[in-house]
């Protein structure tokens, strides 16, 4: 899924990607329209991503075209979850009034009509007039055959059966008139969503009950309300990570409490951070990425880089991909040195990675790459 779990890490501890150089494997050009900044996501053997109401299915060796569906309107991209109903697993997209559960399997086509891909939609109908816009952050969570997602345009998070789109249960947070919130984080049975300008809220990821609700409490002085401005958290064994627009705050996922805060002094609007291997990375908005001990939220390196992205670590690698540019950036985790910089086009998704691979969706393009000159 997007972030690579449900905790939002950003980390893949199993996967390679490449290290000291880059080149392309392949190039797929499906004939759907497909950008970022929504990521594509690896099932096994094959790559999804959606179009603004497509769905594609590409080899992730190869770049062979398996299928590609027309649906509905998606504004995310996908998330697996584990459909027992079915012989195929749900993707869950997030649509324009709701989510969407797809068929993994893509259904199939029939006199031109796609058949069989889109199985629910919940909470209520479709609507009746589609949209049209390049996927993008939040996109459901999923675990234990439950999708997590915030309803858009509202300040609602809700739990979904995977099989049905049955809602398990509903939690608003924060004001309603408000943004809606942040992409949902699940660890240790328990459900961590934020919401602007500074709400935090920890709940059961059984039934929804709050099990603790909070205002951000900086260090900073309480009025400060660009300060306070909370992006998506990011949940590990030492504590919930939040970042905001000046800083990035530990808190007990327990209790809420602050356990530490650092602050980069950045103007962060976008992006969230990834952890790997006992350290935060995060950018800041304005000049640089920041790497953080998990532990003490000591400043261990900052590196130069200038936009509000979600990095990706591999393998001892951060690698930064920015919607507005054309160049995927790859930085030493331990050192902050930049190892490479690849220009792949306009339009860029987050990266991803997989066996040695590192894939991209950049102006109707997936492309992936491999270690190389």
């Amino acid at each position: 899924m997007a972030r690579y779990d449900a905790a939002g890490t950003g980390a893949n501890s199993a996967a390679v990607g490449p290290k000291d150089g880059v080149q392309l494997r392949w190039e797929s050009n499906p004939d759907a329209s497909v950008r970022g900044p929504a990521a594509p996501i690896l099932c096994g053997d094959t790559l999804f991503c959606t179009g603004r109401a497509s769905l594609v299915a590409v080899d992730c060796e190869t770049g062979h075209v398996r299928f590609e569906r027309d649906g509905y309107s998606y504004l995310s991209g996908p998330t697996r979850a584990e459909a027992g109903a079915y012989q195929t697993d749900a993707l869950a997209v997030r649509g324009h009034e709701g989510i969407h559960g797809l068929s993994a399997g893509g259904g199939y086509t029939l006199a031109g009509y796609t058949v069989g891909l889109e199985r629910w939609h919940a909470p209520g109908r479709e609507p009746l007039v589609r949209t049209s816009a390049n996927p993008t952050p939040p996109s459901p969570v999923a675990a234990d055959g439950v999708v997590y997602a915030v309803i858009p345009e509202t300040n609602r998070v809700v739990a979904l059966d995977a099989n049905s789109g049955r809602v398990r249960w509903e939690y608003a947070i924060g004001d309603e008139q408000a943004s809606q919130p942040n992409r949902p984080v699940i660890r240790d049975e328990t459900v961590y969503v934020t919401s602007w300008p500074d709400y935090v809220a920890a709940l059961d990821a059984r039934t929804g009950d709050p099990l603790w609700t909070d205002r951000l409490k900086p260090q900073q002085p309480a009025d400060d309300q660009d300060y306070r401005e909370v992006r998506p958290p990011t949940a590990t064994a030492a504590g919930l990570i939040v970042p905001s627009r000046r800083a990035v705050s530990c808190l007990n996922p327990g209790t809420g409490e602050l356990r530490w805060e650092y602050v980069h002094g950045g103007s962060v609007t976008d992006g969230s951070v990834a952890v790997a291997e006992g350290v935060v990375f995060v950018t800041d908005g304005t000049e640089s990425l920041h790497a953080i001990d998990l532990e003490t939220g000591e400043g261990i390196w900052t590196t130069e880089y200038q936009h509000d992205v979600r990095p990706i670590v591999a393998d001892g690698i951060v690698y930064l991909g920015y919607f507005w540019l054309t160049e995927l950036v790859a930085i030493d985790a331990e050192t902050g040195d930049r190892r490479w910089s690849h220009e792949v086009g306009h339009g860029l998704s987050q990266p991803i990675v997989g066996d040695e691979l590192l894939y991209v969706v950049a102006n109707d393009r997936i492309v992936a790459l491999e270690e190389g000159a």
